[in-house]
């Protein structure tokens, strides 16, 4: 069983993954995101940014997985709460996957 760990999201590869300052790989459980090149890719990156921007990218981090690719598999919340399901209110979910 994973704990909360205090971590700070350094850089966002789109609207679902990206970098911890430590330079470990992550994506967001049970998200799914445009990708940069894709339509709406902007976009979905822009609303996760807002969402980090809110407690200047520190997060608490909760590793579910490892995905196929190495990226950890994470649940992040900060102050307002879960990131995961805040992105899966605004659309951005799985969609038969």
């Amino acid at each position: 069983m994973s704990i909360w760990k205090k971590k700070k999201v350094k850089y966002l590869d789109d609207g679902d993954s990206g970098k911890f300052a430590d330079g470990t790989p992550f994506r967001l459980a049970r998200v799914r995101a445009h990708e940069k090149h894709q339509y709406g890719g902007s976009t979905a990156t822009k609303v996760l940014a807002g969402i980090l921007g809110r407690s200047k990218g520190i997060v608490m981090s909760k590793t579910v997985a490892v995905g196929r690719y190495g990226r950890k598999i994470v649940e992040l919340k900060n102050k307002d709460g879960s990131i995961n399901a805040r992105m899966r209110k605004k659309g951005h979910k799985n969609k038969g996957r």
